[in-house]
């Protein structure tokens, strides 16, 4: 996936935006349950994050005004549109990062009073409220006072359950951040887990689904953040005995899943100045830590974008790259958009694959390996109608389903591991409304093939979602199997702030444990050697 935007066009959106916001029209309040707008607080510090939270239509629009202005006269000091830029209703957002600023002399709020408005698209107005900035500085913000953790399973290992965070009044933490600890402190060999925004006092928070409960872990911990920084102290709750993860059976396969390493040698499609020397250093990262951590590793996939510009030179030093490091697996690659691009834009489709087929050492791109006993389908786009999305013939599709039934029904219960650099809509991280990173043009004929088939794992690069964050795991239901996130090597993408993403450095992938019942998939941070825990998944075949 490209992550470098067309500067024009960005300020054109902006201006378009500005534009179609009707200063002016401002109406009387008119309350409606289905129509509301509030703050998580009612007064901040000075640069104080304030998070706004509001539920509409399509085209209502937030505005941000002082508290004395006439919005019929007046414009906002900031403002957004429902489900323009990926803003949903219903959704928290921070004024100062994700809306755009009007009145330039308030854009950062000096003390004062202020009104949030929620109108509709004809300027009426539907709900408000009220906030003020004080005089006091913004600093190190203190620990919540409480947290109740209500485990649905204390039996299962499993982190699902309900997390209850309470603060003092005037509290000056923004967002909750959680670790895992025991008596000794927080687990060092764990990075926290995602963070969230605080949007009222008390804030319930659900646990990540199917995520581990470790089994060093006695404790969970939550501490405050601001922009300054994170609290001294913490609130701890003391875990149930026997609610952690541990597994008795013996690993059955043990291999690792990544994607979207990005070796960049040309200078085109670079996600940052640094990307050509950062994105193979995370690769080195990378390898000598499988080499580390799973020196019995059986293999390791590479779902897609390898060539950042699609060059085939690329390709040659992506291979030199991982050979440099002693003691890797067999290495196995699927097919990516980035790998089917020539310099500045899409390639001579042929061309391209060409180079995929040389240097992935295999026939077609989409195609079957049995490794230690498990199967892996791999599946690749076969044209270059789109620069981004996947297509699927329907020969691939036809070979995806006669392969998966034939597997199944000669070891029902057993996983099948399926790899396709584009993942489909509303699944995982990055293919959520109103990010826009799914990307498979036979999305339902993919659905209908894998609805089939509970035993399927499936991995998905393109969006490099920062798999700290919510949705790196899509669950497996009556609709689809377990499907997961594989963020990405070079670089991630957050959507924390802005929910189309914007550039995180950084470096992950997944060390996937394959037991007689079930499938361990945990998230690893590359850069700092740590497991991410809301990304340590069990799926259930």
């Amino acid at each position: 996936m490209s992550k470098v935007r067309n500067l024009s066009c960005l300020i054109l959106v902006l201006l378009l935006l500005f534009v179609s916001v009707p200063f002016g029209c401002g109406k009387k309040t008119t309350e409606n349950p289905e129509f509301q707008v509030a703050t998580n607080k009612a007064e901040y510090c000075l640069n104080e994050e304030i998070y706004v939270t509001a539920s509409g239509l399509d085209n209502f629009w937030v505005g941000v005004y002082r508290a004395s202005d006439d919005v019929q006269t007046r414009e906002p000091i900031r403002f957004r549109h429902f489900n323009e830029n990926g803003y949903l209703s219903g959704e928290t957002y921070s004024v100062q990062k994700s809306y755009v600023a009007t009145e330039r002399p308030f854009q950062n709020f000096p003390q004062g009073n202020y009104k949030v408005i929620l109108f509709d698209q004809n300027g009426e107005q539907k709900s408000s409220c009220n906030f003020a900035i004080t005089t006091e500085e913004l600093d190190i913000p203190e620990a919540p006072t409480s947290i109740l953790y209500s485990i649905d399973d204390s039996t299962s290992g499993l982190a699902n359950g309900e997390v209850t965070i309470e603060f003092a009044s005037g509290f000056q933490a923004t967002d909750v951040v959680f670790y895992w600890a025991n008596e000794d402190g927080i687990l060092e060999e764990y990075t926290s887990l995602a963070p969230f925004k605080i949007v009222s006092n008390p804030m319930v928070f659900e646990m990540y689904e199917n995520t581990i409960i470790p089994a060093e872990a006695t404790k969970l911990v939550a501490y405050g953040l601001n922009d300054v920084g994170m609290s001294e102290d913490c609130a701890e709750f003391i875990l149930p005995t026997g609610c952690q993860f541990q597994v008795s059976s013996e690993v059955l396969s043990e291999f690792q899943v990544v994607s979207d390493i990005h070796i960049a040698v040309a200078d085109s499609h670079l996600a940052a100045s640094n990307s050509k020397e950062i994105n193979s250093q995370h690769l080195l990262d990378m390898c000598n830590d499988i080499v580390e951590v799973s020196p019995n590793s059986d293999a390791l996939i590479i779902a897609g974008d390898i060539a950042n510009s699609g060059k085939e030179y690329e390709w040659q030093e992506a291979l030199r790259l991982l050979s440099s490091v002693n003691g890797l697996p067999e290495i196995y690659f699927s097919l990516g958009n980035h790998d089917l691009y020539d310099g500045n834009g899409m390639g001579n489709y042929q061309t391209q694959v060409g180079y995929f087929k040389t240097y992935a050492n295999v026939d077609s791109v989409y195609y079957e390996k049995e490794i230690d006993g498990f199967h892996h389908i791999f599946l690749g786009s076969e044209s270059s109608v789109s620069s981004v999305d996947a297509d699927l013939s329907d020969a691939q599709l036809e070979f995806l389903d006669e392969r998966l039934s034939a597997i199944i029904s000669a070891e029902p219960g057993k996983p099948v591991f399926v790899y396709l650099h584009q993942s489909l809509y509303d699944t995982i991280a990055g293919s959520f409304e109103g990010q826009g990173w799914d990307g498979v043009i036979q999305d339902a004929q993919l659905r209908a093939i894998l609805k089939k088939y509970s035993e399927v794992c499936m991995f998905n690069g393109h969006s490099h979602w920062d798999m700290n964050t919510r949705g790196s795991m899509y669950v497996a239901d009556e609709e689809l199997p377990n499907i997961f996130n594989t963020a990405s090597v070079a670089y991630l993408w957050t959507s924390y702030h802005i929910p189309t993403g914007e550039y995180l450095e950084g470096s992950q992938g997944y060390y996937v444990y394959v037991y007689a019942d079930k499938v361990v998939v945990l998230g690893r941070d590359f850069v700092s050697n740590q497991w991410i825990p809301s990304a340590c998944f069990v799926a259930t075949i």
